[in-house]
């Protein structure tokens, strides 16, 4: 008797551990196994030339600027434009920065 109890005991907890296996989706979950769709190719109608003539056009507004800038002429020595700063902060202007901007 205590045979047979073992065995149904062996089967029953083999079942019930294996149940999950027969309840998996039709389709593979990612990383599972191929799961092949067909997949649209796009091609560009623009040549390069279009391209970068759109870049040049849309040039960002910070950050990294490809194309020359130009120079800013002053009047102001460097002496002046550090006092006219200590100025400014003196009377509570302060530039914006940080999170806040």
């Amino acid at each position: 008797m205590i045979r047979k109890n073992f065995a149904f005991a062996s089967i029953a907890a083999a079942l019930l551990v294996s149940g999950t296996a027969f309840a998996a989706d039709l389709q593979p979950a990612a990383g599972e196994g191929p799961f092949f769709q067909p997949q649209t190719v796009v091609t560009g109608q623009l040549q390069r030339t279009d391209v970068a003539a759109q870049a040049v056009a849309q040039a960002p507004l910070a950050g990294n600027l490809p194309v020359a800038q130009a120079t800013v002429t002053s009047d102001l020595s460097r002496a002046q434009v550090r006092e006219a700063t200590r100025e400014a902060l003196a009377h509570g202007f302060r530039p914006a920065s940080g999170n806040l901007s």
